[in-house]
């Protein structure tokens, strides 16, 4: 088993980090740099696309935390208000997050009014990226280990004081590493507008609705189960429905 640590804060003299808020924050870093480069590469505008990032970002972090306080825990947060802000502690929903910069982009498009098909390869572009950023937000989850899973001793499980435990964040990193490659392979090749959102769609709705079926269960702050479902797993199918559309429509109008 991996030996059990646990980083929340790094000190530099009298300045204190968050280690989860400086890894998210390096995420979107290089999510942001791959971004730029390639669509320099592939002839658009840069700071269009980074505009709209941030309008994706910004949202995607209000939904990411609404979603979390709504959907995972209410009655914690409704006796504990204040803790609603603490976002430094962890507590963001990846599917809340999906859907605030689908809000940022439609928000983005109607003021900048662009067309449909470009639309789909700004959307592939900040699909490239986001996957390598994401995997390093990830990271923060895994250092502070926010997202426990069920009792194990396999190699994988984090050998904690009370036992053995799978962490969710290592394995979304690792389950995240194969698209990585994926999209490395695809990256120069010509493939329909919308193909790397909607690859994204269904591989990640794909793999999270298999990693949630090994989330913990017996912890204090474990995720609220709806008919033995995670709310992340009902939003997993969601995602992959979206995205067997858009490769369905596109590969028939190619």
């Amino acid at each position: 088993m991996i030996p059990f640590f646990q980083f929340n804060t790094i000190s530099f003299g009298p300045i204190t980090i968050q280690v989860w808020g400086l890894l998210v924050a390096c995420g979107l870093l290089v999510a942001s740099l791959i971004i730029w480069k390639r669509s320099k590469r592939l002839g658009f505008n840069p700071e269009q696309l980074l505009d709209m990032v941030l309008w994706m970002v910004v949202l995607g972090f209000v939904f990411s935390r609404v979603f979390h306080v709504v959907f995972y825990d209410l009655g914690f947060y409704i006796s504990n208000p204040i803790d609603v802000l603490k976002i430094w502690e962890g507590g963001l929903s990846s599917f809340g997050g999906i859907f605030g910069a689908g809000v940022g982009v439609f928000l983005f498009i109607k003021k900048h009014k662009i067309s449909k098909l470009d639309l789909l390869v700004y959307l592939d572009i900040m699909t490239f990226g986001a996957v390598f950023g994401w995997m390093i937000g990830r990271l923060g989850c895994f250092a502070i280990h926010d997202h426990w899973g069920i009792p194990c001793s396999c190699p994988l499980a984090i050998n904690t004081p009370e036992g053995g435990r799978l962490d969710m964040a290592l394995l979304e990193i690792l389950g995240m590493i194969p698209l990585a490659f994926i999209f490395l392979f695809f990256r120069k090749r010509k493939m329909f507008a919308g193909w790397f959102l909607a690859v994204l769609f269904v591989y990640y709705g794909v793999l999270r609705f298999i990693l949630d079926f090994f989330r913990a269960t017996d912890i204090v702050y474990a995720d609220a189960r709806y008919f033995g479902l995670t709310p992340a797993q009902y939003f997993a199918i969601v995602l992959v429905g979206i995205g067997i559309y858009i490769l369905w429509g596109r590969k028939n109008k190619k």
